[in-house]
């Protein structure tokens, strides 16, 4: 059984995360929200293309003819090649982070590509959290770099600038990061493994607008965030990320952070 919620940023702006389910499949596209003049060839939404990839993602991999990282490969290809006629993608065009699982046979296989995360859940000892770090480490060596130049990042947007900066010149290269953009090759360098089925009780896939509870907030632990999603309580977690967000919003916006995010959750239990 799947429990599933997506919640916008903004009521009044378009959510750009996307989710989709399969048998035995969890699918997290969470849409870069990168500003027009960065994605200026392309004509199509970061919405549009985060849940072009998602359904297209969870439909190759309910084939179960490869793996989990040739299916998102496959994905990013087909989706580039669909608008590559329309956009010159070379001028820049919506990217996005990938967290998604796949049932096959006694195993459940994971693949996690740039900051959207899984947790996955064992029978016995602690959630294990799931998380591609490249991004963060690019961003967090870019800003420090700047300080200690004393070239920028004195104030928050200083510090959002040069977070800008490091992700353009460090996307889907070695050294960089790696995300679903127009580049297959990216999927290559996806995080991936499979753990046996009789060893978990369930797996929760996450946009980083829900992991923030843990990792910006520190209003959760993984394992709490893992054990409510499993029971339902997906609307809790949703309205406890919004209340810290409102609550620490001078914080955020000192370290250069969003207030609020995309916020989206697909859980699952397991059965062996």
């Amino acid at each position: 059984m799947s429990r599933t919620i997506t919640v916008p940023a903004d009521l009044a702006a378009p959510n750009e995360d996307a989710f989709a389910l399969g048998n035995g499949i969890g699918v997290v596209v969470d849409g870069a929200g990168l500003p027009k003049e960065l994605r200026a060839g392309c004509r199509h939404s970061v919405a549009w293309f985060a849940r072009f990839l998602a359904d297209e993602l969870a439909a190759r991999l309910a084939e179960r003819s490869g793996t989990m990282g040739d299916a998102l490969g496959d994905s990013i290809a087909f989706v580039r090649d669909a608008h590559a006629g329309t956009c010159d993608l070379r001028a820049g065009s919506p990217s996005a982070t990938v967290a998604a699982w796949r049932v096959s046979g006694d195993r459940l296989e994971h693949l996690v590509l740039c900051d959207a995360s899984l947790l996955v859940v064992p029978r016995h000892g602690p959630v294990v959290p799931i998380t591609d770090e490249r991004l963060e480490g690019v961003v967090r060596a870019a800003v420090a770099a700047e300080v200690a130049a004393g070239i920028a990042a004195r104030g928050p947007a200083d510090r959002r600038h040069a977070a800008r900066r490091a992700v353009e010149a460090s996307r889907n290269r070695q050294g960089g990061f790696w995300c679903a953009q127009d580049d297959p090759d990216a999927a290559r360098h996806a995080l991936t493994g499979a753990t046996p089925l009789t060893a978990l009780t369930g797996v929760i896939a996450c946009s980083d607008g829900a992991t923030r509870a843990y990792d910006l907030l520190g209003v959760a632990t993984p394992q709490d965030l893992a054990r409510r999603s499993l029971v339902g309580d997906l609307r809790g977690i949703a309205d406890m990320v919004r209340a810290a967000e409102t609550e620490q919003a001078d914080r955020l916006q000192d370290a250069g952070s969003k207030v609020h995010d995309d916020l989206t959750i697909v859980a699952a239990r397991l059965s062996a």
